[in-house]
């Protein structure tokens, strides 16, 4: 009859309306039946019943942003969405597909000490993205044992289609990769009318192959993205709202005179999109550098949101992802080497750099390097400088600890610069981030919209995975990485928790084009979550945030149990979707 009953649940079925209980009969990988389910001892026999008494189902969650597609070849269990419930993701957002490839750029984002140094990356790059093809491949296949035998879109998701999937991935084409693969190394100024038309070709030869939509990234380190200018991307988009696809951007943070400006970042985005009536979605909307307090984050936020309204009020089919935590970054960063990689693997050890900061000769020539833009992220002078958004979050000086970085040299008459390496001179195992603790009630305001939905802004690996490579410089996934979902939930699901899954499940689903998953309904591919809710924890505000979060007991995905009791059972039910 069926072959898995959840028996009694309180069904959230993620369209936002009442919870109401019932039974749920699967068969294979459909939901087959909602309702009251008499099994005889025969029939419990037949099939595995899951006893979901005072237990509330919801519908797998989707992921609206993520680059699981940088690390699903080595990392394919997707272990940290599956023990938060969520089944499905979105991949290749910020213009950083893994596919298409060309003949002379590896394009990818990998933090791997070991395997940029193995394909010649640029030690004084935080975000090395083009690499000489035969040397990337050379370097993926020593370190990582996996061929580089891919070049289209189709390609890289059937290579997909042949790994042990723990959930589905919806891509999006990388509009940077599309760029690369079509202009080479010569990919950073804008398209000759030739190249356009081969970019659209390729475009659309994704599109056939079932991308669910493009990306974009246009802050300045997000190369070569940036180059497109505005009617080349308007072409891309004509072809890509011909499919019915969705346009998703990381709009850029700063005007070309260096100064925040994010509005005037999503003015772009609906002026590339023109009159395409392409929908679009916003990617992990902040406003960390419109505000330096929290008073002014939540002014911030407002004046987005309302810029916002009025794009919808005007008819622009608009959504946006929001990551439901202000206390977190891109990753887990266990010191503040990440920031000053270059200088910690010249140096050997974070304790040796900070013995070579109380150097007066070293600290001019760290001037003289940044001066010559090799590490923008610490010019002031760049748009691409995150001096002040860095909150030092443990230092051994108390007088430090949860302050900016700026806070603390403006108070030593320093700049931020001098005062970041006064400070790591103290303490080398210090730490700090891209975090603003104080502006999580701004991250409130954009969570509350109708049209936002929660992300991770994440990948697939396990959560101690270093992805640096290097203990000197210990980049882990975000806590978000790992339980953005119960956060969300018990933050957001309080005043109406049936809302709150809908936005983070069937929404995402009807954003993206996602048939038949992020709702729970007869026909329905049957990826499931059975949680209890008076145990539903995350870790991300203590001061181990990378804990397996509590109350997930089952998951299943495309009607096999990936999670049963919050363990893996490493069923590997994933599968690579394609846009129909």
């Amino acid at each position: 009859m069926f072959d898995i009953v959840i028996k009694n649940g309180l069904i959230c079925d993620g369209t936002g309306g009442s919870i109401y209980l019932a039974d749920i009969g699967i068969t294979g990988d459909v939901i087959t039946y909602i309702g009251e389910i008499s099994l005889t001892d025969d029939d419990s026999k037949d099939c595995k019943v899951i006893d979901a008494a005072g237990k509330t189902v919801t519908p797998g969650f989707i992921d609206p942003h993520t680059h699981v597609d940088q690390s699903i070849l080595t990392a394919p269990a997707m272990e940290p969405y599956l023990k938060q419930g969520v089944t499905t993701v979105v991949t290749g957002n910020c213009g950083y597909g893994i596919a298409p490839q060309g003949e002379e750029v590896f394009y990818c984002s990998d933090l791997d000490q070991e395997f940029l140094n193995l394909a010649g990356a640029d030690p004084f790059a935080l975000l090395s993205l083009l690499f000489d093809r035969e040397k990337a491949a050379a370097a993926y296949q020593k370190r990582y044992g996996v061929r580089l035998d891919w070049r289209s879109f189709d390609a890289f998701n059937r290579k997909c289609d042949e790994l042990p999937l723990g959930g589905n991935l919806a891509p999006l084409i990388g509009y940077s990769a599309v760029r690369t693969a079509v202009m080479g190394r010569d990919c950073m100024r804008q398209a000759a009318e030739g190249e356009v038309a081969s970019l659209e070709s390729v475009t659309r030869d994704c599109m056939e192959a079932g991308a669910f939509g493009i990306s974009t990234g246009r802050d300045p380190m997000y190369i070569p993205g940036p180059f497109a200018a505005d009617d080349e991307m308007n072409r891309m988009l004509q072809v890509v709202a011909r499919y019915g696809g969705i346009f998703a951007s990381h709009t850029f943070n700063c005007n070309g005179q260096g100064q925040p400006d994010r509005l005037s970042g999503y003015g772009e985005m609906v002026r590339q999109a023109g009159d395409t009536g392409i929908k679009m979605n916003i990617s992990h909307v902040h406003v960390m550098n419109m505000a330096r307090d929290g008073a002014e984050a939540v002014k911030a936020a407002k004046e987005t949101m309302d810029y916002f309204d009025g794009l919808v009020a005007s008819g622009i089919d608009l959504s946006y992802d929001v990551i439901p935590s202000a206390s977190c970054s891109d990753y887990t960063l266990t010191s503040c080497g990440y920031y000053l990689r270059p200088l910690v693997l010249m140096a050997g050890t974070r304790k040796k750099l900070g013995e070579l900061f109380r150097q007066k000769a070293f600290r001019q020539r760290v001037r003289q390097i940044v001066k010559e833009g090799k590490m923008p992220i610490l010019d002031e002078s760049s748009d691409t400088c995150w001096l002040g958004e860095l909150f030092i979050s443990k230092h051994r000086n108390p007088a430090y600890a949860g302050q900016y970085l700026h806070h603390c040299a403006e108070k030593r008459n320093l700049s931020a610069l001098d005062g970041l390496m006064a400070v790591f001179a103290e303490d080398p195992d210090m730490t700090a981030d891209l975090a603003a603790p104080d502006f999580q009630q701004s991250v409130d305001l954009l969570c509350s919209s109708e049209i936002a939905m929660p992300c991770s802004d994440g990948s697939s690996y396990s959560k101690d995975t270093n992805l640096s490579g290097n203990a000197e410089i210990g980049v882990y996934p975000n806590s978000m990485n790992i339980s953005y979902i119960p956060r969300y939930l018990n933050r957001y699901g309080k005043k109406d928790f049936a809302k709150a899954v809908s936005q983070a499940s069937g929404f995402v689903a009807r954003r993206f084009g996602i048939e038949k998953r992020g709702v729970i309904k007869e026909g329905s591919f049957a990826d499931l979550v059975v949680m209890d809710r008076t145990l539903l924890r995350s870790f991300d505000e203590e001061e181990n945030p990378l804990q397996d979060p509590e109350g997930i007991l089952y998951v299943l995905v495309n009607g096999q149990i990936a999670v049963e009791n919050n363990v893996l059972t490493k069923k590997a039910a994933g599968r690579v979707l394609r846009k129909k």
